[in-house]
């Protein structure tokens, strides 16, 4: 049975290693960043993983990755959930993300594509949209409070 739990430096390791083999970016990610940062694990291994950064009540989403072996039964569907659920106990209002192959997986839960530009300064300014993400990456954004009405 797989368990998500929030992520700890002993994860690090592994968490960059599902990333780089993602073609995610990493190189930004230490210790800071964990509180914020959720893994599956499974055997006693890391799988999977996603975090947060937070813009006051806003917050971009980053890291959404599942090891190849773990890919198709539900692992990136439990993680969004999950990471969710950390965001709205934190406070934050609406999540945002970039994405170059993986729309349809985030429309399907919720997330709506916007203009790059629309998406709030303090995030556009962030290493994830200035320097990791291309101009291509499509941006996306659900609002929590409406998603928490709507029992999503």
């Amino acid at each position: 049975m797989a368990t998500i739990r929030q992520a700890t430096t002993a994860d690090l390791p592994e968490i960059g290693q599902i990333l780089e083999n993602a073609g995610l970016p990493f190189s930004d990610i230490g210790p800071s960043h964990l509180p914020d940062f959720l893994v599956v694990e499974k055997d006693s291994a890391v799988v999977g993983c996603v975090g947060i950064e937070r813009y006051g009540r806003d917050a971009l989403l980053r890291s959404l990755a599942v090891d190849a072996s773990r890919q198709g039964v539900g692992q990136g569907r439990h993680l969004v959930e999950a990471i969710e659920a950390h965001a709205r106990q934190s406070g934050i209002a609406r999540l945002f993300l970039l994405t170059t192959s993986a729309s349809g997986f985030f429309e399907d839960h919720g997330y709506r594509a916007i203009a790059r530009e629309d998406a709030p300064e303090a995030l556009r300014h962030s290493t994830q949209f200035s320097k990791f993400c291309p101009a291509s990456a499509v941006c996306m954004e659900k609002d929590l409070t409406q998603a928490t009405k709507a029992g999503e």
